[in-house]
């Protein structure tokens, strides 16, 4: 047995977070500097310099402005879906509109958070990555809102008729609003009352 076998997975673990750290500042950094000069204006060095880092390691975990962007775009998913699955595992077992409330607000407090980026990303033309991270995306909030209206239907709560269609609905009303705000009208009311509002009307519809 090699005796410093034992020291040596520690080493990679240290080594493997501290890739994972450089990475996460990088991206942190990017999404800044992204905000402040453009996605196009923006240049790698800017990025770097940001996060702390050369140039070439900014260039070893990431080749291209394309896979930080792809990067960045993934991390933002991640953790609206964290938000949203902390946001249900609180009010697990309670009344679908309940649910419902919570898997809305999670939404739009998320993309509030974030709206200068997401606008930014709104800029950018439509590829096949961008179409198959939409399609991933939908189908993450798909696999958390079915389970909530079902349970709703069993429960008496909803109305069976139309629940192919629920998903959809919901999801284009949240998409609808969202894309409301970021045009960026002082008139618009702030993010809270469009999910309140989403809601109810989705609810109106749809509750026994």
């Amino acid at each position: 047995m090699n005796r410093d076998s034992k020291s040596e997975a520690p080493v990679k673990k240290l080594r493997s977070r501290l890739k994972e750290a450089t990475a996460d500042a990088i991206l942190s950094a990017a999404a800044t500097v992204f905000a402040q000069e453009g996605l196009h204006a923006a240049k790698m060095e800017s990025i770097a310099e940001q996060a702390g880092v050369s140039v070439g390691t900014l260039y070893n975990h990431f080749t291209d402005r394309a896979a930080l962007l792809e990067a960045l775009r993934a991390k933002r998913r991640e953790a609206l879906l964290a938000r949203l699955d902390a946001a249900l595992a609180q009010v697990q077992g309670q009344p679908a509109r309940v649910q419902l409330r919570a898997f809305v607000m999670a939404v739009f407090a998320h993309v509030s958070e974030h709206d200068v980026y997401v606008r930014l990303l709104m800029q950018l033309p439509e590829d096949a990555n961008r179409t198959q991270n939409k399609s991933r995306a939908l189908a993450e909030l798909n696999r958390r809102l079915e389970p909530i209206l079902d349970r709703g239907i069993k429960a008496g709560e909803l109305r069976a008729e139309g629940r192919a269609f629920y998903p959809a609905l919901l999801v284009g009303m949240v998409r609808g609003a969202l894309d409301r705000l970021r045009e960026g009208d002082r008139a618009n009311p702030p993010a809270a009352a469009w999910a309140e509002e989403v809601l109810r009307v989705f609810l109106k519809g749809i509750e026994v």
